[in-house]
């Protein structure tokens, strides 16, 4: 779940919004105005990858949308991370929809983007899994950053140690494309998408980066509680017992 704001939008992520937003378009325009009757059939079918590809740009958006909200980042470093990421993002619109489209020709057997040789599959894994690999890492740099920050930020301790952990969170990401790269870079189960499949391990190092970080996280909430003044419901002090 997107976390409440607190703050005002920031101009980062004005700018990063629209700029998400551009690419959302590139993927849009790519379709040429249908002509004919065939040519809309063939448009409708060509949205099911258009529909993939969105999805992949609207899970990134709100990555980026709940990193902004919980870390209103400005500092110079952040701002030139961002600008990093959002090159890489609209630099890949082109390949994500490529993958996209090449997967739904293959399961589909409807004409659309495709390799035609084993060495293009390959390749093609491994220009994907490159940006896959960038995103995230610069994704973990930016909580590094709030981590890092957390001073100038006014962090608590709870809201430090979560920003610390989800670096970890998202060197998962980082590690489930190495794995994919490793496997499209050896060539290994190309013709049954093993370098696709391997993303299934970012289920897993979502759940071991969680159950590590739970009971550092149990331990700084009761030392929070403990801090807190015993008070009733209505702001009244509680009577003590004698």
């Amino acid at each position: 779940m997107i976390p409440r704001r607190e703050t005002e939008a920031t101009r980062i992520e004005a700018f990063s919004d629209a700029m998400l937003g551009f690419a959302a378009t590139l993927l849009v325009v790519s379709l040429d105005p249908p002509r004919t009757f065939d040519d809309l059939i063939a448009n409708l079918w060509g949205f099911v990858p258009f529909g993939l590809s969105f999805a992949a740009l609207y899970f990134i958006w709100v990555v980026h949308t709940k990193l902004f909200r919980r870390y209103p980042l400005n500092d110079g470093w952040s701002i030139a991370i961002n600008g990093v990421l959002l090159f890489t993002v609209l630099f890949y619109v082109y390949p994500l929809k490529f993958m996209a489209s090449s997967f739904v020709a293959r399961l589909t057997g409807r004409p659309g983007a495709s390799v035609s040789t084993w060495q293009q599959l390959q390749d093609l894994f491994i220009i994907y899994d490159l940006g896959w690999i960038v995103v995230f890492i610069l994704f973990a740099l930016l909580y590094w950053r709030a981590y890092r920050t957390r001073a100038r930020l006014h962090l608590t301790s709870i809201e430090a140690y979560d920003a610390l952990t989800y670096v970890g969170h998202y060197i998962g990401f980082v590690a489930a494309g190495l794995i994919s790269l490793a496997i499209a870079y050896s060539g290994i189960g190309l013709s049954f998408g093993l370098a696709g499949l391997a993303y299934s391990t970012i289920g897993f190092f979502a759940w071991l980066n969680g159950t590590l970080r739970t009971p550092g996280r149990n331990v700084l909430e009761a030392a929070e509680r403990a801090r807190i003044p015993s008070t009733s419901l209505s702001g009244i002090p509680a009577i003590q017992a004698p």
